[in-house]
């Protein structure tokens, strides 16, 4: 097993820190900073100083005040960079990334080929039958809040869409199609905000954030009524901004609510992780309804990570997560929500350790938006998922964790970096299955068959649909 450069470069920067800091204790232990840093003398008991523990003749240098000198910088820096990730682990959130293609997943990778390579392959050979509709009709994700400040404008591709995404002076977002009706320009690329307007940056038309009419042409005073973009319907929750996507263009059916917890501040923002995943919208929500695989896919420990072999060994059953769960669709004005509740107990040795039990309760609100609360013994909190279709078998999942105020940051952190290679688990078979519309279904898969009839509301007659060509392409 090889070691990343990042790797190495930690090892190198910890082996030169602790030798640089090991040799100035010694020395502060006898006649105090100043023989430490110039190098020069013997304590009091006879020891040597720094400068006279190194050899002589390193990088060409003699041994006195310059060795001192180099000694003590590097153990300032190296000070310097622990505070630094401490600072770090009890403060600053997590930020992480997964890639599915960089790690060996079980295909096989031919010579002269790597991961990526294997990925990609399989992803073009992999065999489809009929797809339902990629775009559900829901609440999408676009970015977060902060990455959208006042008077800013972002060109967004998503949906099968081209969105223009902008703050207006007032501070409230506006999502228009991208394309100025004029020659084409793209709104979110160079475009100005004026006022709740946006400009294009072409010939300086401008367009009004809430009904898309075009209210000025600097050239002309007589403006065509069919001078207009659409406006999406869109909105802001969770310290995130949403379009909603319907194919029959009609108006939100169903709000979206902020979380109590998090509004009140006992809950505070902790981190992100991000998954790309080569897969069908509906197999990521149709997981939180199968309970059958919780077992079988996520019962090794997380410390076993998520490559090939990770649930083989002796390691791997050395602490066994073993799950209990149900879920069930709500109904009435919540008909768009789905419930699942899980009790997750360890046991290390066969020995149930009742202070690791954990209580979830998940709900899916809609196709792309997943609210998951647990209760630990060491705290609460809870993750909020969107999942966002980039292209039709391309999906954006990320994960924000928040966690208790008072929980330290690396805390929470490993909480989302478990969770996380639970996510890998699934995304190793989503990123290489198949969506079968009529699958060979048992008794015992009752949920799943409920699942399917709930999640096909999100469904309409003009929904996007596309079917695979022979050469394996996805054609619209």
């Amino acid at each position: 097993m090889g070691f990343s450069t990042g790797t190495l470069k930690a090892v190198v920067v910890h082996v030169v820190g602790i030798w640089a800091l090991s040799y100035l204790y010694k020395n502060f232990c006898s006649e105090g900073l100043l023989h430490a840093v110039l190098g020069t003398g013997h304590s009091a008991d006879g020891r040597k100083t720094i400068g006279d523990m190194v050899p002589k003749g390193i990088l060409g240098l003699e041994v006195g005040f310059l060795s001192g000198v180099v000694q003590f910088a590097l153990a300032v820096l190296y000070a310097a960079y622990l505070l630094l990730t401490m600072y770090r682990w009890i403060f600053v959130p997590s930020d992480t990334v997964h890639h599915y293609n960089t790690r060996d997943t079980g295909h096989h990778v031919a010579p002269g080929k790597d991961m990526k390579d294997a990925s990609r392959y399989i992803q073009q050979v992999r065999k489809f039958e009929e797809i339902p509709p990629p775009y559900p009709n829901g609440w999408y994700e676009v970015m977060r809040s902060c990455d959208l400040p006042v008077k800013a404008a972002r060109a967004v591709s998503l949906l099968g869409e081209n969105f223009a995404v902008y703050r207006g002076e007032d501070g409230r977002v506006s999502i228009v199609d991208a394309y100025c009706p004029h020659l084409g320009a793209n709104l979110g690329v160079g475009g100005h905000v004026r006022g709740n307007c946006i400009e294009c940056p072409f010939h300086g038309w401008r367009f009004d954030g809430e009904t898309g009419q075009c209210v000025s042409i600097p050239y002309t005073d007589k403006i065509p009524k069919s001078a207009r973009i659409k406006v999406w319907p869109s909105t802001e929750c969770h310290s995130l901004i949403f379009v909603w996507y319907d194919a029959e263009g009609r108006d939100p059916l169903f709000p979206l609510e902020e979380i109590e917890e998090v509004k009140r501040g006992r809950w505070r923002f902790r981190g992100r992780s991000v998954h790309y995943i080569s897969t069908h919208i509906e197999d990521i929500s149709e997981n939180g309804g199968d309970m059958l695989h919780l077992s079988c896919v996520h019962g090794a420990n997380v410390a076993t990570g998520a490559s090939r072999g990770y649930d083989e060994g002796w390691f791997s059953r050395l602490l066994v997560h073993n799950w209990k769960g149900n879920w069930e669709p709500k109904t009435d004005s919540q008909s768009h929500m789905g419930c699942m509740t899980i009790n997750l107990t360890h046991a290390i040795l066969g020995v149930r350790v009742p202070l690791l039990d954990v209580s979830v309760v998940t709900h899916q609100i809609g196709p792309a938006l997943v609210i998951l609360r647990y209760k630990t013994a060491f705290g609460t909190g809870t993750w909020v998922q969107t999942i966002v279709p980039e292209g039709p078998l391309y999906l954006r999942m990320t994960s924000y964790s928040y966690t208790d105020w008072w929980l330290p940051t690396f805390v929470a952190s490993s909480f989302l970096e478990g969770m996380g290679t639970q996510l890998d688990r699934d995304v190793n078979i989503w990123a290489s299955k198949t969506y079968h519309m009529k699958p060979l279904f048992v008794k015992e898969d009752k949920i799943l068959v409920e699942h399917r009839r709930w999640f096909s509301q999100f469904y309409s007659e003009n929904s996007k649909k596309f079917t695979v060509r022979r050469d394996k392409d996805l054609t619209w």
